[in-house]
């Protein structure tokens, strides 16, 4: 039973937001990124969806696939997230245990389409004069409200076109678990790669060759 709140659709007030960070923080860092850029990103989380991993924007989820969903609000989600998860098996429900509103698969989400991006695309890019790679970006140790400011511009960039009160309020999440005890969550918890359609038909294709090699070879045996 993972130890964060995700409670269908709803926002979380104070003391929920609070424990769902210190998990964050507690998850994230054994993973190699630091308290800044943890900070950072919670900045923003916070004005996405309330550190709640499990709220739709629009109602009618799962079938309303427009609009965003989970921490970073992926729009269209189910173009995104939604689709990701399809590929990996992950379900999606419309209630408090939905398997794609839990903070796990939307980390390792996140992390593959940084690196990756969607269909091609990039997401995480250069902008405004920010310009960290992903991985640079998860282990810098720069002001939490600059790096606020950077992922903002190079991940989010919300219609709102202003990173408004996410800055402060990255301050405010790193001062705030600077002070709460750190109780680290083992690392080989939560990992499986992707493997988009093609690198799985690739991989049967392998199997079945493999498996024709063995029964040939093994019918010429005296």
């Amino acid at each position: 039973m993972a130890d964060y709140l995700h409670p269908y659709k709803k926002s979380l007030g104070t003391s929920g937001m609070q424990q769902n960070a210190i998990w964050l923080r507690n998850y994230l860092q054994p993973r190699g990124w630091s308290m800044q850029a943890i900070a950072a990103c919670l900045g923003n989380w916070e004005s996405e969806c309330t550190l709640n991993p499990n709220r739709p924007q629009r109602n009618g989820f799962p079938a309303q696939t427009g609009g965003g969903f989970g921490i970073a609000q992926w729009t269209p989600w189910g173009k995104k997230y939604g689709a990701w998860c399809k590929a990996q098996g992950i379900g999606l429900a419309a209630n408090d245990n939905n398997p794609a509103g839990r903070f796990e698969p939307q980390i390792e989400y996140h992390d593959y389409e940084c690196k990756y991006g969607v269909n091609g695309g990039k997401t995480w890019y250069a902008s405004h004069g920010y310009s960290y790679s992903w991985d640079q970006f998860k282990r810098a140790t720069d002001n939490p409200a600059t790096m606020a400011v950077a992922y903002y511009w190079q991940y989010e960039r919300s219609a709102a076109g202003d990173p408004g009160t996410r800055p402060n309020q990255a301050l405010a999440w790193y001062n705030y678990l600077t002070g709460q005890s750190y109780n680290p969550i083992p690392s080989t918890g939560y990992s499986r790669p992707f493997l988009g359609t093609s690198s799985r038909i690739g991989n049967i294709k392998l199997l079945y060759l493999f498996l024709l090699i063995l029964l040939l070879g093994g019918g010429k045996r005296k």
